[in-house]
């Protein structure tokens, strides 16, 4: 015989049952997820500390390594540019701290830098061929003459003739030092757009810099972003990508004594220094 009360305790078991599976289950996965995230958050701790740790590590092995290759400047490049004159040309605004590099490197090496002579990406011929006179400025600006001016001013800066005397006096902020026959050449470009002239002109600068057959060395910082290498290359001039960094002033001394090549770490680069005399040049550098 069916019993109501038998069936109404069994469904508060049934429930009960239930409620309580609920309740313990709820504990249970709430105690296994915070201990999942304990580990998580422990791994990541660790893999944090570790990361720092590497980071460290590597900054110490970096700050050795420029040491070691600072100490040995003397060894490798010292008195390699003794009593040099050295001519530094930029086509764009110069970074001050790259100046710095440069004249330091050119110092430590027993030469110094003479002169500064600074073009706008963009420059003004108009007001620049006026300021030299009715025969530079007759030429007009066809891309001919262009390139002729070009010639005639890069050519001025490393001989310190009267032309580059002019420039001096019509443009003292741009043109400083003193102005006589340079025994080399440091040559910086920004990525700054320039129209078809300005590349006019400055094909003709660099062609009237590099007719004296004096080393020519076109530079730029392990940070410069676009590269300039590749221009430096096609243009036939020496390079070095990172005097920014102790191997690469050591790199532009040795250049600027005659080393020609294109020096540093990028890929654009023949290795990281000329060889030694005699030698056959690395492919490290790329």
């Amino acid at each position: 015989m069916f019993d109501f009360r038998y069936h109404a305790l069994s469904l508060v078991a049934v429930f009960l049952a239930l409620g309580i599976g609920i309740v313990l289950g709820s504990s249970l996965g709430d105690t296994v997820v915070s201990q999942a995230n304990k580990d998580v958050r422990s791994s990541l701790r660790s893999d944090l500390v570790d990361a720092r740790t590497s980071e460290q590590q590597q900054k110490t092995l970096l700050a050795q390594r420029d040491s070691f290759i600072d100490a040995s400047f003397a060894r490798i490049a010292g008195g390699k540019l003794r009593n040099q004159h050295v001519a530094l040309i930029a086509d764009g605004p110069l970074p001050g701290d790259l100046q710095d590099q440069i004249r330091g490197a050119v110092k430590s090496a027993g030469g110094t830098v003479d002169t500064l002579s600074r073009f706008d990406a963009q420059p003004d011929l108009a007001t620049i061929t006026q300021k030299l006179g009715p025969k530079i400025e007759g030429l007009g600006l066809a891309p001919d003459a262009t390139r002729a001016i070009g010639r005639r001013v890069g050519r001025a800066l490393i001989s310190g003739n009267r032309l580059a005397r002019q420039l001096q006096n019509s443009f003292p902020d741009q043109f400083t030092g003193v102005y006589g026959p340079a025994d080399a050449v440091v040559y910086y470009r920004t990525g700054d757009n320039r129209n078809d002239q300005a590349k006019t002109f400055e094909a003709g600068l660099i062609e009237g810099v590099r007719s004296a057959g004096l080393p020519v060395v076109g530079v730029e910082q392990s940070t410069t972003n676009p590269t300039q290498i590749p221009f430096y290359i096609k243009s036939a001039v020496s390079s070095v990508d990172s005097v920014d960094e102790p191997a690469g002033r050591i790199a532009l001394v040795l250049a600027l004594a005659g080393n020609e090549g294109n020096w540093g770490f990028k890929k654009t680069a023949d290795a990281p220094l000329p060889p030694p005399a005699g030698a056959a040049p690395s492919t490290s550098g790329g």
